[in-house]
């Protein structure tokens, strides 16, 4: 006996939210494109993937139901399957404390998430499924452009260099783009199925789907305007303020080359009332994520390059203050094998050693946010350089915690930190304790990720500049 076919309603309702889905893809490439993964900081991220989420289940839904209704059914359990395994990809995501599963864990989500992607497209090129031309055509897309992320994925975690991850990032951006082409022949296949309808169906429209379609449209209306005009305002050039000039203006810009043409902006204050025949503390400062960019200017503004310029800490604490800028794409610590420009700050600080009447033994690192990931990094790539270490709201790997037993820390986190979890520095912190260390650790109970304020109120200056190595 032949099944009734789908109604009208059906693929009307299919077709309206695969184009809704086609406009979301849309807009996340493009912000994608422009600031990378930058965008998970944006503020409207969170309820921006919700409306993702949505979306994605009433259209996969929609799908099955197709796929089961015309005996398409390997087909059918292969999108479950996928579709399950993205909603945990973005659970993973939103949920801080499962953020840091996902990031310790990432390759292995990732690799979940190629396996099931390439399973659908197969799904669609070698079962009962393939009868129709343009579900054959999305498949063999699908397998195509997932099996070219699988490999951009493999290639920027095989490279070590910064330039070269860069690259193969924004490689990644723009191939992502191609992935509307499986939507769009899903389209043209509904619609087709659609047109071949013997008979029209005069039924009334359902009240539900209708409501669906309206809360669908009116949240990519609101949540993706808010979505977009955050990203596009994100990657608007940089326009200092008076403060900014001031500081800029008060402060040498320097940019330094290494012999393989890769390049570091940074900033460097000289102690005040400085004599060249005396040796000074050098403090290496690195900015938050909000701070990337190619200006040279926007670090003299993020914490705590502030505290530092200021002049009664300047007056108290004499040093050469070091503020390396990050490119967009790119950061000091190279967490979770990330792209990263830790060698070349290192390679500078080798420069100014030579060049400045820098004491060797009194070498401190300094950082919030990233640049809290970043201090941590530094240490542990090179603990007999620094004779001190205060991340804020960081973390790093645990297997070095053994190497950082004689590094003087003192670190910062906000129990209720949303972006940094504070499990980074836990672990840190319980890593160096168990292998002999005796780390300082302060943990605000109530505090999120912006804790500068509190940190800015102990008396760091006096604990660091304390520390000095033997």
């Amino acid at each position: 006996m032949t099944a009734k076919p789908l109604s009208k309603e059906f693929y009307s309702f299919t077709i309206f939210f695969l184009s809704i889905l086609c406009i979301i893809s849309l807009i996340q490439s493009v912000a994608l494109v422009m600031i990378g993964s930058q965008m998970a900081g944006l503020g409207s991220f969170n309820s921006w993937i919700w409306l993702v989420l949505g979306v994605l289940a009433v259209t996969n839904v929609a799908l099955i139901r197709y796929f089961w209704h015309n005996g398409y059914n390997l087909a059918a359990i292969a999108c479950v399957v996928s579709c399950v395994a993205v909603f945990c990809q973005y659970t993973l995501i939103l949920d801080r404390e499962l953020r840091v599963f996902y990031q310790q864990h990432y390759h292995a989500v990732a690799s979940v998430i190629f396996g099931t992607g390439v399973l659908w497209g197969l799904s669609l090129v070698f079962t009962k499924a393939r009868e129709k031309r343009w579900l054959r055509l999305c498949g063999i897309l699908t397998v195509c452009i997932t099996l070219l992320l699988a490999l951009i994925f493999w290639l920027y975690f095989q490279t070590g260099e910064g330039s070269t991850k860069l690259l193969i990032d924004k490689t990644s951006r723009w191939v992502s783009l191609l992935a509307l082409s499986e939507q769009i022949c899903l389209i043209i296949h509904f619609r087709l199925e659609e047109k071949r309808l013997a008979v029209t169906d005069n039924a009334p429209a359902q009240t539900m789907p209708a409501l669906i379609k309206l809360a669908a449209f009116l949240g990519l209306l609101f949540l993706g305007f808010n979505f977009s005009v955050e990203a596009i305002r994100y990657n608007m050039p940089f326009k200092p303020s008076a403060t900014d000039l001031r500081r800029s203006n008060a402060v040498n810009a320097y940019h330094f080359v290494d012999k393989s043409g890769d390049s570091l902006n940074y900033r460097l204050l000289k102690p005040l009332d400085y004599d060249s025949t005396k040796q000074y503390p050098l403090i290496v400062c690195l900015h938050h994520g909000g701070a990337h960019g190619k200006d040279n200017m926007q670090q003299l503004s993020a914490d705590p390059a502030p505290f530092l310029m200021e002049l009664p800490t300047r007056t108290k604490y004499p040093a050469f203050l070091f503020m390396p800028q990050s490119p967009k794409g790119l950061g000091f610590s190279g967490a979770y094998g990330n792209a990263s420009v830790d060698s070349l700050v290192f390679r500078t600080i080798r420069q100014l050693l030579g060049k400045l009447p820098i004491d060797r033994k009194r070498i401190y690192v300094m950082g919030i946010s990233g640049g809290g990931y970043g201090s941590w990094h530094f240490i542990s790539m090179h603990p007999e350089l620094f004779a001190a270490a205060i991340p804020i709201c960081g973390g790093g790997d645990p297997k070095y915690g053994p190497k950082l037993v004689n590094v003087p820390i003192w670190a910062f986190h906000g129990a209720r930190d949303k972006l940094a979890p504070v499990s980074h520095s836990r672990d840190m912190i319980a890593a160096i304790r168990k292998a002999g260390g005796h780390p300082k650790y302060t943990e605000y109970e109530f505090a999120g990720h912006g804790i500068w304020d509190k940190v800015g109120q102990e008396h760091i200056m006096e604990w660091m500049f304390a520390q000095h190595k033997e």
